[in-house]
Parts: structure tokens; C-alpha cells; sequence
């Protein structure tokens, strides 16, 4: 069918929408815009909808070229499959460009009053950007959209030249007027991305709809809660916050969500109250959305790392298949113990550290480092029953943890149940594995505990040695447990006994020359006229005195005494006693003190020949 063009004809102006051009039509005849299609029979419905056909038509009435139709088209929500409208060449959800507010900028449309050719209606140009929800500001004027009419009806609400040329007076004279406001970097990312499809940021790979709706929430939790990024001021527009760190991509996001967990510190303060309408959106309202799903994982990796969410529980739509944390009052649920016992053990096991300041519901930690500590909790047994279930009594379990042999699985400041029963049991096994059965009569062995005593070892020393095999076990059938278990004491000796120091002591020494009597040589030492070396004696386990070679030869080339002198000559002593005397020489005095019968031996040596005749 061939259809007659229009001769009086408006010119499309920049981000116009398809309605927006024939209601400037029809404000240039005075009419309607429904009164104006229908008397060109285009269909309202059709054309609401962007009917291809309709679409069509109108080029052809109006003379537009393809890329004049394609772009009016392309600022004009048109409804494909499902609840999305396509949308400067993108899919967006319908309530991302549908309102029954229709919004605008006042100070644009009296540029365009004075820009008309006729009534100042016919030039006021509605722009496809304001419909877009997340649009929160005109660029060029620096200016709040206002609203400018709400209708349900969306026939009636999109009859732009009649609700215009009633809101004309108003208007004109600034009464409609906004509020002026600061164009954020969000306000530049969205206008460039709307009007050339430019996008630098992370953001480019996300649908604009949704990549606008997270940096408003976003924004809008991290505001709430204070947080901003550096030099933004704390009053910074909730968009602005979350397009700054939504278009640096992942790390910033998860860091973000970290910072809003972090300040839900209350005990009772769930991801819920930590992410707030972020939370709903994501796990509610936009749960079937997929396009949200890289933010919704994004969120749900930092509550499975915050919260003691239980096996079972659905997060963000995916339900957990095991918990991944505890806090201490859901491990001390699992344990059946108070969460201030669970709380000292985590500090003392170096899970959670002592000075910790949130509370018990908010302490939480992987769930797998408290596997090994949950299984232990409920063997536990204090020192009497461990003494009990190893057969020992409590001296020799004193012995056994002060050797390191048994040792408490927690500190015993954290609680009275310290001990764990299956270490008594390994160290059974570890005894009575290859041990011999003996009886009572068998007295060239006995009991491990008593050979450490006899051997002045620990208990530890003895039982290392059994379980390298050194030793062998033998075990009475009368006796159970700890006290079955014995050992031959000629194996204790010779793997075991340690060697005492090869030299002699002091007082062995001081015999050998003479002046052990009334501590001479002791006296010798504690004067400096003598040395010493004092050793360690394992056997006793303390260190003493003992005359080394080298302690030795310095005595007997600087001194001599009765009983040296006397095996030397061949004489006793009271004979060498009277020579020495009638010799003249001269005890070793010093200081005066009688230190006994011992001489210097450059005295002696002059009477040697004489005393030696």
C-alpha cells in the first residue's frame, strides 16, 4: 500500500525515542499524540511495541532514513522474550526502562521551547537516556532529573505532547527544576556507555542494567556502613562509591564485601544485615537473573569465609554440601561443651588467638582445623583416669608426662580434661608389642619404671630404647596394663646405664697422694694451689670434681707428699716424715694454714740425694 508522506515534519534530535518524535509531530497540529497516529491509522498497541511493521511506517510517512528509524528505535524500550526490552542495542530487564514516573531534565526542555518552530511543545524532546532507571542526573546541566508526571496507563502516560503543553507554565517558570548536584565518574561512565556503547572498565563485559544496578547497591551498603575509598568524601553519592570499586573488577569487589562483613561485628549480625539490600537482590529478587551470577559467587565466597554457615543451608540460591566454618558457638554445639571451654582450647591449639575481641558467635575459623580437635574433645579424661586406664600409678604417670612420654593434648590451665586416653594406648601397644610372657619368678627383669630409677635416666631414655628395638619386653600375665610391663636389667645396663667420667674424682686423688685427711686437698683446691675439672656424672646425674691428667701432672710438678716420697724411696711414711725433718725442709704453709703433710717439690729437690742415700 502506498502511503502519502508528511510535508510538516519535525527533525530527530539527539537520543530521542520513537514517541517522543511523533508526539512532536502532533504538538505542531496541536493534537494529541494518539488523536495524531490515529488519524494516520498507526496502531497505538503496534507502536508502543515497536511493531516492525509500524516502525515501517512511520519511516515511510515521515522520511526518515534507516539510520534515522534505527536510531529513534534504538532510544525506545522495545519488548523481546520474557521481561526484557531491547535497549540501545543491549537486553535489559523491563523495570530498568519501564516507570510509570517519566522523568526529565527542565532546563533541557526550554532549550528545546526555544529551538521550535511553532508551539514551544513541539521541540521539547524526550530522551531515551532519562527512562533508563540507573540515569540519575543530566551531564550538561549538571542537574537531577525531575519528575516530571507518574501514569499507570501506558497509553496515556506516553502521550508526551499533551502532558507537556499542561506542564508547559510550570515548566518555564522553574517549578519542575531539580536540584543542581556534582556528575560523578559513574554519571560519565553511564552517559558514554548509553550514548556510544564505550566502556573501558571491567564493566564492559556485563549487561548495562546490570552492571549499573550493583554499582548502586554497592554503593548504597558501603555508604551506609562509612566506607569509602580514599578521597572520597563520606558523603559521596551512593553510585559514585559503588562504580569506584565495582569497575576495578573482582579483587575490589571481594575486598569490599570483606570491609561490609567486617563492620557486622554483632554477635547476631547475619550476612543478611551485613549486605542489606546488596543480599536481597542477589539471593531474592534477581536470584533467577543469571547475569548476576559472577557477583552473586563473589558474595557467597566471602560469607562461606565469614560465617559458620551449617551443611545444608542454601546461600545465594546454592546449597552447601559441608560446612566449611565454625565459630566457637557452633563448634561447642557440635562438641556438647560451653563455648568458653571451646574458646580456651582454640587459643591454646593456635586457631584463635587470646585477645580476640568478637564475640563467640562472630569467632569463626576453617571448620577442618577443628576436625582433629572435635574428634579429640569428647575422648578426653582427666590425669586420675588416664592413670587408671594405663594401669600405672600416679607417681609414674607424673614420670611419664614429665619425660614427654605422655603429654596432655591441651594446656592444663584450659581445662581439667586434658588428657587423651588414646595416646595411653599407643604407648601400650608400643610396650607389649614382642613382649615375652613372664611371671613374678623371673627376678633377672624389672618393671621399665624402676629400671629408669635404677639407671638414673628418664622413663623416656628406657622406653625409646624399646621401641627401637634395643631393649626387649617382657610382660606379666598376672599384672595388666603399665604395670605388666618389664624389662631385663642387663639390657637396661649395657644399652642404657651411661658411663661415669673416666678420670678420678677428688677425693680418689686426694687418697692416692696422701691428703685426703681432714680435706687437705680439698683445701689444696679451694685455694688455687691445685686444679680440678668439674664433669657431669650421668649415673648420678650431677656434676663433681674430677682430677684430669692434666690436673694431675700440674700437681706433681709443682708438689710431693709423705706417701709420694715414700713409695719412691722405698720407706713409710713416718720414716719419711723424720728425714724431711731432720732435713730441715718446710711444709707447703701458705698464708700459715697447715694444708698436711705436703711440700713443694723445689724444697725437696736439694735434699733428694741425701734422702735418697
Amino acid at each position: 500500500m502506498h502511503l502519502p508522506t508528511i510535508a510538516v515534519r519535525p527533525t530527530p534530535r539527539d537520543r530521542e525515542t520513537l514517541l517522543s518524535y511523533l508526539s512532536r509531530a502532533a504538538a505542531m497540529r496541536g493534537l494529541g499524540l494518539w488523536e495524531f497516529t490515529s488519524e494516520l491509522g498507526l496502531s497505538q498497541k503496534a507502536l508502543i511495541a515497536l511493531d516492525p511493521d509500524a516502525v515501517s511506517q512511520v519511516g515511510t510517512l515521515f522520511k526518515l532514513s534507516l539510520d534515522e528509524i534505527a536510531e529513534l528505535v534504538s532510544w525506545s524500550p522495545r519488548p523481546v522474550a520474557g521481561v526484557r526490552m531491547q535497549f540501545r542495542n543491549e537486553q535489559v530487564v523491563s523495570r530498568a526502562v519501564v516507570n510509570p514516573t517519566i522523568r526529565g531534565c527542565p532546563e533541557c526542555l526550554r532549550e528545546d521551547a526555544d529551538l521550535s518552530d511553532h508551539a514551544p511543545t513541539d521541540g521539547m524532546v524526550m530522551r531515551g537516556d532519562w527512562q533508563f532507571r540507573h540515569v540519575a542526573v543530566c551531564v550538561r546541566h549538571r542537574m537531577a532529573l525531575a519528575p516530571l508526571w507518574t501514569e499507570t496507563r501506558q497509553a496515556s502516560r506516553f502521550d508526551f505532547s499533551t502532558w507537556l503543553r499542561r506542564l508547559l507554565p510550570n515548566l518555564m517558570d522553574g517549578r519542575v527544576d531539580a536540584e543542581t548536584t556534582e556528575i560523578t565518574a559513574y554519571d560519565h561512565w553511564l552517559d558514554m556507555r548509553l550514548s556510544s556503547a564505550t566502556d573501558p572498565t571491567w564493566l564492559a563485559q556485563f549487561p548495562i542494567d546490570v552492571a549499573a544496578q550493583i554499582c548502586q547497591l554497592l554503593g548504597g551498603e558501603l555508604t551506609r556502613r562509612r566506607i569509602v575509598p580514599a578521597g572520597f568524601p563520606a558523603d559521596s553519592p551512593a553510585r559514585a562509591v559503588g562504580f569506584e570499586v565495582a569497575r576495578q573488577g573482582p579483587e575490589a569487589i571481594r575486598d569490599a564485601f570483606r570491609q561490609l562483613a567486617d563492620r557486622a561485628s554483632g554477635p547476631n549480625d547475619e550476612s543478611r544485615k551485613a549486605f542489606g539490600r546488596l543480599h536481597d537482590w542477589l539471593s531474592n529478587s534477581a536470584l533467577e537473573d543469571h547475569r548476576y551470577d559472577p557477583f552473586r559467587d563473589m558474595l557467597r565466597e566471602v560469607v562461606l569465609d565469614v560465617w559458620p554457615v551449617a551443611a545444608g543451608t542454601k546461600v545465594l540460591g546454592v546449597s552447601l554440601d559441608k560446612r566449611l566454618r565454625h565459630s566457637v558457638v557452633t563448634a561447642a554445639e557440635d562438641a556438647r561443651v560451653s563455648p568458653a571451654l571451646i574458646r580456651r582450647l582454640l587459643v591454646a591449639e593456635g586457631v584463635a588467638q587470646e585477645d580476640d575481641p568478637r564475640p563467640d558467635a562472630r569467632l569463626t575459623f576453617p571448620a577442618e582445623a577443628l576436625a582433629p580437635l572435635l574428634a579429640a574433645i569428647g575422648r578426653l579424661v582427666g590425669p586420675r583416669e588416664l592413670a587408671r586406664r594405663l594401669g600405672c600409678g600416679e607417681q609414674q604417670l607424673e614420670a611419664l608426662a614429665l619425660a614427654g612420654v605422655l603429654t596432655p593434648r591441651f594446656p592444663l590451665e584450659a581445662t581439667r580434661r586434658a588428657w587423651d586416653p588414646a595416646d595411653a594406648e599407643r604407648l601400650l601397644a608400643d610396650l607389649s608389642h614382642g613382649a615375652d610372657p613372664i611371671t613374678s619368678v623371673n627376678t633377672d627383669w624389672e618393671h621399665v619404671h624402676r629400671a629408669a630409677l635404677r639407671a638414673r635416666v628418664g622413663i623416656d631414655v628406657v622406653i625409646a630404647a624399646i621401641r627401637a628395638g634395643q631393649i626387649a619386653t617382657g610382660r606379666r600375665s598376672d599384672l595388666k596394663g603399665y604395670a605388666a610391663i618389664f624389662v631385663r636389667k642387663e639390657e637396661v645396663d649395657a644399652v642404657i646405664r651411661p658411663p661415669k667420667p673416666a678420670h678420678q674424682t677428688m677425693s680418689d686423688f686426694a687418697r692416692e697422694v696422701g691428703l685426703a685427711k681432714n680435706g687437705a686437698f680439698r683445701r689444696l683446691v679451694e685455694h688455687g694451689h691445685a686444679s680440678v675439672t668439674v664433669l657431669y656424672n650421668p649415673q648420678t646425674r650431677r656434676h663433681d670434681r674430677y682430677v684430669t691428667p692434666e690436673d694431675a701432672a700440674a700437681f706433681y710438678a709443682r708438689f710431693t707428699t709423705h706417701k709420694l716420697l715414700s713409695t719412691t724411696l722405698g720407706e713409710s711414711s713416718r720414716e719419711v716424715a723424720l728425714r724431711l725433718r731432720k732435713a730441715g725442709i718446710p711444709r707447703f704453709r701458705p698464708g700459715g694454714e697447715d694444708l698436711g703433710p705436703i711440700y713443694r717439690l723445689e724444697d725437696v729437690a736439694p735434699a733428694m740425694r741425701n734422702l735418697s742415700a
